[in-house]
């Protein structure tokens, strides 16, 4: 009996695990919106260029939605958390920050 329950919590943490894995190539809105925010200022105008860590977390973020669907809700998020967080956004350079950033591919955010 013993041995039935400690293959069964070992089956069950297994599946568990791969679960986890299989949605780790995704990342969460939160997490995208964590590495946009060094973007902020720059989309704001506060800097002339986007900082480095702005155009890293882009790239990241890109790289990461690899199907149509996941570039949409990395859209949806990022654009959600521009208009809560940035009232005063540069409408061209947000359009623009994929190329500001020499991205070779972007969201298609402004679409």
């Amino acid at each position: 009996m013993k041995m039935k329950i400690v293959f069964v919590t070992f089956f069950t943490l297994l599946v568990v695990f791969a679960a986890a894995q299989e949605s780790s190539n995704g990342l969460t809105c939160d997490q995208e919106k964590s590495l946009f925010a060094p973007c902020f200022d720059f989309l704001t105008k506060k800097t002339d260029a986007p900082a480095t860590s702005c155009c890293q977390g882009l790239k990241q973020i890109i790289s990461s939605a690899s199907t149509k669907e996941e570039k949409q809700a990395a859209c949806s998020c990022l654009k959600d958390a521009a208009s809560k967080f940035l009232p005063n956004i540069d409408k061209d350079r947000a359009n623009h920050i994929c190329q500001t950033c020499k991205s070779s591919t972007d969201l298609g955010c402004q679409k």
